[in-house]
Parts: structure tokens; C-alpha cells; sequence
């Protein structure tokens, strides 16, 4: 699973890895150069103000990942279930 996280201070990472704003969309797309399936999840920091959330979507739509969604904390507690 990818995960694409916006901290507080505004800084990415990608699978925990760091990552610039101006090289998202391209490390978005070298991630999902050999993957089947084109699905990410976003975990925003509580503080993160959608708009950033929204720009990440954007960028993401735009580097060809078809499913978008949105971790919050319940559901990642959840997903040590599986």
C-alpha cells in the first residue's frame, strides 16, 4: 500500500520517505511505474489544512493514480486488524 503523508509543517513523504513538492508528481509516478494497481492513500497530520490536502490530490490525479482515499486515524487502527 502507498501511503502519502502531508505533516503539519507542510513537508511529504512518501511510504515514510521524504519527498519535495516539485518532485511529487514525478516520485508518485517512479513508485507506481510497476504497480498493477494505481490506488493511494492520504494521511494528513491533524493541523494540515485541506486546501494542502487537496493540492497533493491534485498532483496525484495528475501522475495517473486512479483511486484516491483519505487515512484517518480510526481507519488506520483498523487496517492492524487485517
Amino acid at each position: 500500500m502507498v501511503v502519502i503523508q502531508v505533516l503539519a509543517d507542510g513537508t511529504l513523504r512518501i511510504n515514510q520517505e521524504p519527498v519535495s513538492w516539485e518532485r511529487l508528481g514525478n516520485r508518485i509516478e517512479e513508485v507506481f511505474k510497476l504497480r498493477a494497481t494505481r490506488v493511494a492513500l492520504i494521511r494528513g497530520d491533524g493541523p494540515v489544512e485541506f486546501g494542502v490536502v487537496a493540492s497533493v490530490i491534485d498532483v496525484m490525479y495528475t501522475s495517473g493514480i486512479a483511486s484516491v482515499g483519505l487515512l484517518t486515524p480510526d481507519l488506520e487502527k483498523g487496517l492492524g486488524q487485517f
